[in-house]
Parts: C-alpha cells; structure tokens; sequence
C-alpha cells in the first residue's frame, strides 16, 4: 500500500477545497460589494438610517430604520450563489440558483388583496406554487407568454382599477427578470424578487422607484 502517495493525494485534494473555498469566498464577497455599491443610489427613496449586516459570505441584509410612507418597514437583502462551496454551487445551480436582489416592506396600510406570481423553477419559489394551490389561492390572469404562474385572494386587485398584468408591468423592468411578486395582507405586505444580471443596463433608482410605485398603488 502506498501511504505516501495516499497522503500526497489528501493533502493535495485539501488545498484544492481550502483554495476554492478561499476564492469563492472573494468573489462572493466582491460581488456583494459591488452590488452594495450599485444599490446605495436607490436606497434613500426608501428610507434613512440604514444598517447592513453580511449574512456568511453568500448573502447581505440592509435594513431601514425609519422608512418613507407608504412603507412602515423595509429591507433588502442581496443573496449570493454558494460560490465557496463547489459541490453545493454545483447542485444549487444546476437547480436554478441565481443571485437574487429581495425588496420586502411593511406598509402602513394593509393591502386589501393578496397576490402571488412567481417563476415555478426558481430556487427561491421552490414548493411555493403549490401550497398556495392547497390552500385554496385562485389562478389570477396573465400576460400571454409570462413564464411567472400567479395565484390571487380576497379578490384581487382589480377593484382599484389595477389588473395583474399591469402590476408586473410596474416591477418586470426587463433588465432584471423577475423572480417573484407576493402582496399580502401579514407581513411583509410586499416582496419582489429579481435576478441579478446585467447591472450596467439598470439603475437601482429605477427598481426602488418601481417598488414604491407598486406600494403607493396598494
């Protein structure tokens, strides 16, 4: 048995994971950052004071403590793929995994509706479609061709002469797909989910001014 050259394939196999997770951890990390970077323009239409928090390597929470009306509440949270863990990135991207850009807020009024329209095969939607079709949610219409499935409660959001199309309309800007638009009556009252791609087309004055357009409407 050659134990040494057992030993030299373990130590080399350990390198090569140390080497990885080393890396994957910087880029992860130079990513969230630039994504901060590009960010921080639209942070002041929702709000003042904001705290930021890295969560490991692979995500980022900003936090606003005194939000601007109609918002009572809001965060974002920026939430990397698992580049530091090859096998997990691996798996997770071959799943779907993408990086995401999240919006949620609190309003101060309770939308009257709930509203759900997501994208069935992305990872953070993942089981979503179906537990609102066993509690008893109703199909809501779509634009033809959308590849999101939407599901509505309470009546939808038709009586305040907005449809759902028109409501994706506000925050599909087209640079960054949407992912995922849940209104709720508990909160947070109101997410949207993008993928983060092509950020030299988009400013993020653009996608925080779409978002409070959406709140205002609620």
């Amino acid at each position: 048995m050659d134990l040494g050259g057992g030993r030299a394939a373990f130590v080399l196999t350990a390198l090569i994971v140390v080497g990885w997770f080393a890396l994957g951890t910087l880029l992860n990390i130079r990513r969230g950052n630039r994504l901060l970077r590009w960010f921080q323009p639209g942070m002041t239409l929702l709000g003042e004071r904001t705290t930021l928090r890295w969560l490991g390597s692979s995500g980022v929470e900003l936090k606003v403590q005194h939000a601007l009306p109609p918002l009572k509440s809001a965060e974002v949270f920026v939430l990397l793929e698992p580049r530091d863990l090859p096998l997990l990135w691996w798996l997770f991207r071959a799943r779907g995994r993408r990086d995401l850009l999240i919006v949620r807020a609190e309003l101060r009024a309770a939308p009257r509706f709930e509203l759900e329209a997501l994208h069935p095969r992305a990872w953070s939607t993942r089981g979503v479609a179906r537990a609102l079709e066993g509690d008893r949610w109703t199909p809501a219409p779509l634009p033809s061709g959308s590849p999101l499935v939407a599901y509505q409660r309470g009546g939808g959001p038709g009586g305040g002469g907005h449809t759902v199309p028109e409501m994706l309309a506000a925050v599909a800007l087209g640079k960054l797909p949407l992912v995922r638009l849940a209104v709720r009556r508990t909160t947070p009252n109101l997410e949207v989910q993008w993928q983060v791609r092509g950020l030299d087309r988009a400013e993020s004055h653009d996608v925080v001014e779409a978002f409070r357009r959406l709140a205002q409407r609620l």
